[in-house]
């Protein structure tokens, strides 16, 4: 009786912020890293599926937070994650890539 209970924990605030990176494979190709989705609450294997449709290409949800998409879709990525997805907006947007396009 009497104890301290339980000890709620509280919820990390991550900043909200999708980063789409181009990183290249062997010879000419790439993959499209998407990152940050998980802090909208999006559910990543939901997403994973429809950017394997959407793009008709191989997709994986790999780490936490992270999916990585088979082929360069960097241009293409961001309008269709605000269609599908509008509380996902363009601030929230950051592109990295391994070299200058």
């Amino acid at each position: 009786k009497g104890g301290r209970g339980q000890i709620k924990q509280k919820k990390k605030t991550v900043p909200q912020k999708v980063t789409i990176a181009k990183i290249p494979r062997a010879k000419k190709k790439y993959v499209t890293r998407v990152c940050g989705l998980a802090t909208f609450e999006i559910d990543l294997k939901e997403a994973q599926r429809f950017f394997a449709q959407k793009f008709s290409c191989g997709a994986s949800v790999t780490g936490e937070d992270e999916i990585i998409i088979q082929g360069d879709f960097t241009d293409d990525i961001i309008d269709v994650i605000q269609e599908k997805w509008p509380e996902v907006t363009n601030p929230f947007f950051s592109q990295n890539s391994s070299f200058s396009l």
